[in-house]
């Protein structure tokens, strides 16, 4: 009779749950921590540990975030509370923090320096040899319009090669 409340009384001990809620200025940022995918804000997620954590909020429209986060933990985190709180204690214990990240505006880059920028990227793109045909290319007109002949010792496509197809194991089907 003892075992079996002894038994009832493990199987029945509590947990503690530990949940990050990560929240932005920006909805639909996306969250990451310690450079793990989380999801889009607000995101939530379970943590493991008290400490620190990396903590990093990305949008298109805003610059980059990164902030390094102590997470502290509390009273019954530490020996031999942490013992009673995860094993014996009858009940579910939920630790949730909350953290709210202000994300800014990207700093405006001004119209002259974009143009500059993408002349020189154009201008290394003209720079580029004219590429090689590849294994079973037919003729494509290159960079300049002109069509080149694909090279002479390659097979043509849709041409079988010269190798026999394996047939196939004839036998009964399972």
């Amino acid at each position: 009779m003892f075992a079996i409340g002894l038994a009832a009384v493990v199987v029945s001990t509590g947990c503690v749950d530990r949940r990050f809620i990560i929240e932005s200025n920006v909805p639909n940022a996306q969250v990451y921590i310690d450079n793990k995918p989380v999801g889009a804000a607000p995101a939530d997620a379970p943590f493991d540990y008290y400490g620190y954590y990396n903590v990093t909020l990305v949008h298109p429209n805003f610059a980059p975030l990164h902030k390094r986060v102590r997470v502290r933990p509390p009273w019954y985190a530490y020996p031999p509370f942490d013992f009673v709180a995860e094993v014996l204690w009858p009940l579910r214990i939920e630790d949730t923090r909350r953290y709210f990240f202000e994300m800014n505006q990207p700093l405006a880059v001004p119209q002259n320096e974009l143009s500059e920028k993408a002349d020189l990227l154009r201008q290394r793109g003209w720079a580029l040899p004219t590429p090689t045909p590849t294994y079973g290319a037919q003729a494509s007109p290159n960079l300049l319009g002109v069509a080149t002949p694909p090279d002479p010792t390659l097979p043509p496509v849709g041409v079988p090669s010269a190798m026999p197809i394996p047939e196939a194991p004839v036998g009964k089907p399972r």
